[in-house]
């Protein structure tokens, strides 16, 4: 996967809660290539790295803010779970210090790509922040705005979805391929 590629994946998984930019347990284990429960003791075990600037706890208030950014729950048993056992958000400099409560060499580079990640969104709202204050004085373009942004944001996570089946059936055919050549190398 390209690092831009990478850049866009992270990008799409930063929320923004409590008025900050956060990332999910959820989305960082995934990340990071560890279980949930892994992640979660090693945090645990290392509070004191994690002071509430880094990391929450969601609670309900979050969680029905947050329910229009986190598109990707659509399954009800999914929705469930994490109101049982709420997910922990952490902040950019909460993803930072998980790269060095997580050492391995996967969780080392992706706590670079997360920083960058967070970089890149900086960037790109300071960047556009005089055309947002434009947009938001405007009524009737503030309107359009957020009715043209919530149409790319679906079209995005269609795109998403559908780049994301297309790279696991790619990654399947390149796992047959390596298969057969192994076998064509045995005969």
């Amino acid at each position: 996967m390209s690092e831009q590629r990478k850049l866009l994946e992270i990008t799409n998984r930063i929320f923004i809660l409590r008025d900050q930019k956060v990332m999910l347990d959820r989305d960082l284990a995934e990340l990071y290539g560890v279980e949930l429960k892994t992640f979660n003791q090693a945090v645990k075990r290392n509070e004191e790295r994690f002071p509430p600037d880094f990391m929450f706890l969601l609670n309900s208030a979050d969680l029905d803010h947050g329910w229009s950014q986190f598109v990707t729950i659509h399954d009800v048993s999914i929705r469930n779970y994490i109101r049982r056992n709420p997910p922990y958000a952490f902040t950019e400099s909460g993803c930072l210090a998980l790269s060095f409560v997580l050492s391995t060499d996967k969780a080392i580079e992706m706590g670079q790509f997360i920083i960058r990640a967070f970089t890149h969104l900086r960037r790109f709202i300071l960047k556009n922040e005089n055309l947002m204050m434009e947009l938001k004085n405007n009524d009737h373009l503030s309107r359009t705005f957020a009715n043209f942004e919530k149409r790319i944001e679906q079209d995005l996570i269609v795109l998403y979805k559908n780049n994301s089946e297309k790279d696991k059936r790619l990654s399947n055919v390149e796992e047959k391929m390596k298969k057969i050549e192994k076998l064509l190398k045995l005969k």
